[in-house]
């Protein structure tokens, strides 16, 4: 493995355990409860005007953008974007599963969501850094 996919790779490592902390492990646990309404943090958002949801929001999108900048890096297989969708949904269900079976969260469909479409944005930053550096990539070899 080259180095630089050893410093990326641990960069990974390292978001994946940050998120474990921030999504789980810093956590109290509570009663078990889950919540399969899809957008119903935007409908409260839009109701209420308050900025609570607009965090959740935010954060939930956030939270996963690294995850669709690093996964096309670290693997070229894996540098397209359905493929980045697909791993950025199972890694926000495994949180979201981790969160449900331990008490330490809400297993909310709006989390699925917002947390695979912060996978689709990171990997659209990577398309787009990708695309940028084309140029200088070229002129290297």
């Amino acid at each position: 493995m080259k180095k630089n996919k050893v410093v990326l790779f641990l960069i990974f490592l390292v978001y994946l355990s940050a998120v474990a902390y921030i999504t789980v492990f810093c956590r109290e646990p509570e009663e078990r409860r889950v919540s399969l309404n899809l957008f119903e943090s935007y409908y409260y958002l839009l109701e209420n005007k308050n900025s609570y949801y607009y965090n959740m929001i935010k954060y939930n999108i956030i939270m996963t953008i690294p995850f669709g900048l690093l996964v096309p890096m670290i693997s070229s297989k894996l540098r397209n974007w359905h493929k980045v969708l697909v791993l950025g949904f199972l890694f926000s269900l495994t949180i979201e599963t981790t969160q449900y079976i331990t008490g330490r969260g809400l297993f909310e469909a709006d989390d699925l969501f917002n947390n695979t479409l912060g996978a689709v944005i990171g990997y659209i930053f990577y398309a787009l850094l990708r695309l940028s550096l084309k140029p200088f990539i070229r002129q290297n070899k």
